[in-house]
Parts: structure tokens; C-alpha cells; sequence
């Protein structure tokens, strides 16, 4: 008897964690895939500014490359780094754990076992067990209403999308489920079979961005011709993915692109400096080049 609580009380904490990883605010899956969507949003933003603002200033310079050059790569390297977490291989739980897609479906389909219709129902999701007997006492209430209003039941609403849920993923029936249900595996490969699609960024990242690859490391994971649209079409694999494993083991709605409290084309209708400040922009220049000059050291400074 102890035992079996102590099995149990492991499980629940399993399940607890596949939720912590989309639910965490600092790297969880949700937030991460947020962060990239509002990136997104203010890159493709930004470029229809210099669109806009080049079309309309004639002969004048364009608008300033450095700037621009740097917050373009600072997207790239973002989006490119939030895949690779996102896609992860390292273990969900431990001092090495990862909050990513892949290891919370690994660590999902290493609990096909136990995980059956019931447990997935009442604590995957938490949701009532008896759907027939919800369906009951609505259809009760409907008929003692004798055309009155009625409102409508959540918690049929959630035990009916639950078992839905475990239908697709057990591959059974509606009129044959069973509380022993178990998960097919195929549905386990299915999902990685599209989170392998987007392994060609994992490895560009590991080799060129996250570490210092050599040329021999470097050979064959160039992302050649990647560009807005493949950007595009990435975010929508990882979102898609993500929202489908995270209603499905987390009990948690889709990430989106957040609502920002204020106006985030405050200020964008002015100059960012007047002419009369470039020489001062100059002199902040010099002073970095005297600055970076100065940062060496001899034999006799180690």
C-alpha cells in the first residue's frame, strides 16, 4: 500500500513537471516560443520602417545601417538560439534538465506504461472520469428545464475533450474506450519525425553561434538562402507543435503574441537626433576606438 502511494505520488510529480515546462516564465516552452513570436513581430515591423521611411526620403541617406544591421542580427541570433532550446534533447528533470518540446515528449513516452485513460484524464488534465454520467445529469437538467435556459456543465466540457484528446493518442474508438487505454507509440513518432525536420537549425546554432565550431565542425550545417520566410515557416512548425503537446500533456492554451500595455510605436514619428547632435555621436565614437586601443596587456600583465 505504501508503495503504490509512493508510485503514485512519483507520478504526479511527473505529470506536475511536464506542465512547470510550459508554464515556467523564465525558460519554459510557452514563454519561449512568446518571446519569439514578439521578436518576430517587431523585426518584421522594423523592416517595413526602413521600408517606409527610405521610400520617403528621396535624395536624404537612408536610414542608419549600423543600427538596423545590429538589431537584424540580434533577431537572427535569438530566433536561432530559441529553436535550438526548444528542440533540446537533454533530459526534462535533473541539474542538466531542459525545458524543451522534445524532452517533455521523451519524458512523456517513457510513461506509456501507467499512463492510461484514466490517469491521463484525471490528472493529465483534470478532468471528471465519468463522462457518461455528466452527459446524464445534463441531459436531465435539460429535460426538468422543459425548455428553460440551462447552462451548460464545464466539467462535461472538459472530461469530453480529455477523452477526445486520448482517443487520437490511444488510436481507440468512442464506443470502445476502456480506462486501460495506453498511448500508441506512433503518435510519439509523428511528433519527432516534425521536430527532426527543424534539427538542420539545432546543429547550424551548435556549430556557429552556441560554440565556436571549427571548419570540420562547420561542414554541412550552413543554413544557405534563410531568410524572413523560412523564419516565418519555423515559428509556425515550432507553434503549431508546441500548443498541441502543451494542450495535450500540460493542460495549458497555445502561446501567442503578447499584448503590450502601452504603445509600441511610441516615439517612432520623430528624429532619433538632430543634426546638431552628430558631433557629439562622433566624439562618443573616438572615445570607444581610444577605449578598445587600450585594452591590451603584456607578458608582464599576466
Amino acid at each position: 500500500m505504501r508503495g503504490q502511494q509512493a508510485k503514485n505520488e512519483k507520478n504526479a510529480q511527473r505529470i506536475a513537471m511536464w506542465r512547470d515546462a510550459f508554464a515556467d516564465k523564465r525558460t519554459g516552452i510557452h514563454q519561449t516560443i512568446q518571446d519569439l513570436l514578439w521578436n518576430y513581430a517587431a523585426f518584421r515591423t522594423t523592416v517595413r520602417i526602413v521600408r517606409l521611411a527610405n521610400d520617403a526620403r528621396g535624395a536624404r541617406p537612408p536610414l542608419n545601417q549600423m543600427i538596423f544591421n545590429m538589431v537584424s542580427e540580434g533577431f537572427w541570433s535569438g530566433l536561432l538560439l530559441g529553436t535550438r532550446r526548444l528542440l533540446d534533447r537533454g533530459p526534462l528533470s535533473g541539474p542538466k534538465g531542459v525545458y524543451s518540446i522534445r524532452s517533455v515528449i521523451k519524458d512523456v513516452e517513457a510513461c506509456q506504461s501507467w499512463l492510461n485513460r484514466r490517469v491521463y484524464v484525471e490528472q493529465v488534465l483534470g478532468a471528471h472520469y465519468d463522462l457518461e454520467r455528466l452527459q446524464q445529469e445534463e441531459h436531465e437538467a435539460l429535460s426538468a428545464a422543459k425548455g428553460g435556459v440551462v447552462w451548460g456543465s464545464p466539467d462535461l466540457v472538459r472530461s469530453d475533450a480529455a477523452h477526445r484528446h486520448f482517443d487520437f493518442l490511444s488510436g481507440v474508438a468512442p464506443s470502445s474506450r476502456s480506462e486501460g487505454d495506453l498511448m500508441l507509440p506512433a503518435v510519439f513518432a509523428r511528433i519527432e519525425a516534425r521536430l527532426v525536420d527543424l534539427d538542420r537549425i539545432a546543429e547550424h546554432v551548435s556549430s556557429h553561434v552556441a560554440h565556436a565550431g571549427n571548419k570540420q565542425s562547420r561542414e554541412h550545417k550552413e543554413l544557405d538562402n534563410f531568410d524572413i520566410r523560412d523564419a516565418q515557416k519555423t515559428l509556425k512548425q515550432l507553434k503549431e507543435i508546441a500548443d498541441l503537446v502543451g494542450a495535450w500533456f500540460a493542460n495549458e492554451g497555445g502561446a501567442g503574441l503578447a499584448t503590450y500595455i502601452g504603445d509600441q510605436f511610441a516615439g517612432l514619428d520623430h528624429p532619433l537626433i538632430e543634426t546638431a547632435d552628430l558631433a557629439d555621436l562622433e566624439e562618443q565614437w573616438r572615445f570607444v576606438d581610444r577605449e578598445i586601443a587600450g585594452w591590451s596587456i603584456g607578458p608582464d600583465g599576466l
